[in-house]
């Protein structure tokens, strides 16, 4: 049985960054469509910070699958400092999307 060529784990990991990069995009327009729609200023400049962590949490994982992509086999740096910054920005976009499901749940709109 032939082991299996070690650069193809890179190229999935490669991918899931890709896969996340284009997830945080999309919602990255759902909270401007939110932002704009709100005639309430808080829930707007909320909407606006979620969207600037996503755009960073897009630029992250697109730096990420590039660095992937581009060394030979087993060359890789660990990304710890990109996964970190995701992880934060992520927990900081759920409390966002927390606290404005919970004011359209308790004002209505």
């Amino acid at each position: 049985m032939t082991r299996p060529e070690a650069g193809l784990a890179a190229e999935r990991t490669a991918l899931a960054w890709r896969r996340t990069a284009i997830a945080s995009m999309a919602n990255a327009v759902l909270f401007l469509k939110a932002a704009f729609s709100s005639d309430w200023r808080p829930v707007t400049v909320a909407a606006f910070m979620a969207t600037i962590a996503l755009l960073v949490v897009t630029a992250v994982c697109v730096r990420r699958g590039q660095v992937l992509h581009s060394h030979r086999k087993g060359a890789w740096n660990k990304g710890d400092r990109g996964i970190a910054a995701v992880a934060v920005a992520v927990g900081g976009v759920v409390a966002v999307a927390f606290v404005l499901a919970l004011e359209y749940a308790i004002l209505g709109k």
